[in-house]
């Protein structure tokens, strides 16, 4: 069964990078939702799931319910992320 994957962004360059990362380590079952602070879709939902995790600061990745710090997957601790996305 494959994870669920949110990510919360601002479309800033730092951000457009995570969410490139995340769909290269991102087993084939995992679904990808993508919120774009800055995009025209409805931030009511974004809003709503940004208080519910806690979200601060973006880009912010949300694993199965659970916030992910993004500087793991920047900072070169891909292994780690590998295998949180293909347990």
């Amino acid at each position: 069964m494959g994870k669920s994957i949110e990510i919360f962004t601002d479309s800033s360059l730092y951000g457009e990078d995570i969410v490139e990362r995340v769909k290269e380590y991102a087993c084939p079952r995992c679904s990808i939702l993508i919120y774009d602070a800055n995009g025209t879709e409805s931030s009511v939902d974004m809003q709503s799931k940004v208080s519910e995790y806690g979200v601060t600061s973006m880009p912010a990745i949300v694993i199965d319910g659970k916030l992910i710090h993004p500087d793991k997957l920047v900072k070169g601790k891909l292994n780690l992320f590998y295998h949180i996305f293909n347990k």
